[in-house]
């Protein structure tokens, strides 16, 4: 069965966009199933990487007493990248209070007949050289397949493998692992936190 090829990128209401100037999930690229192997059509998806950071800095005081002070910076990051066979992700960041980590992929695809994908998924959280964790620390995988997520703590690993079906029209796969810490500001509250709370994440997709 012919199809007519959509793309190169497609959102929910449109198969046949150019790439947009700004990554977005909600524009993703299109790619002829699982095939790698073209240099006039490469195989793209959105890369998503968001990694959010706070910081113990001291004390302030108060007419109730000293409180704790903290910073934050979060850093938001999409890309379109290109693969030619199996591609993995992965980031890791550390504070001394709290950390979040937050990764994840979308692609778009047509294919004449299903195809398999295996997501392998690895998370972890801890507090070093040791520290009192707040019991908010979180980690989740997650895809937009019936059924397909999956959380635990300190670390999480695994894998699904997915049979993406046969589609005329543009349809989308997409997996995100979240990883968050957070560690209780220490006994004195005035000096910054010496404990380091890691978060790592790392998705692995191959081709089956």
């Amino acid at each position: 069965m012919a199809i007519l090829r959509a793309g190169p990128f497609a959102s929910s209401s449109d198969s046949f966009l150019d790439e947009p100037v700004t990554p977005s999930v909600s524009i993703v690229p299109v790619n002829c199933a699982n095939d790698t192997s073209s240099s006039a059509w490469p195989w793209k998806y959105i890369k998503l990487v968001n990694v959010g950071i706070e910081t113990h800095t001291g004390c302030t005081s108060t007419p109730n007493g000293n409180v704790p002070t903290t910073t934050s910076t979060n850093s938001n990051n999409s890309n379109v990248e290109t693969a030619t066979g199996n591609f993995s992700i992965s980031s890791s960041a550390t504070s001394n209070h709290a950390t979040t980590v937050d990764i994840g992929f979308e692609f778009a695809y047509q294919a004449t007949q299903s195809f398999d994908i295996k997501i392998t998924y690895n998370g972890s959280a801890s507090a070093i050289p040791g520290g009192d964790i707040d019991p908010s620390i979180y980690i989740r995988f997650d895809d937009n397949q019936t059924g397909g997520g999956a959380s635990g703590s300190p670390s999480l690993s695994g894998s699904v493998t997915r049979t993406l079906p046969a589609s005329v029209k543009p349809a989308s796969y997409s997996a995100t692992l979240y990883v968050g810490i957070g560690i209780e500001f220490p006994d004195d509250i005035c000096t910054p936190s010496s404990v380091s709370a890691n978060a790592s994440a790392t998705l692995s997709i191959e081709f089956l």
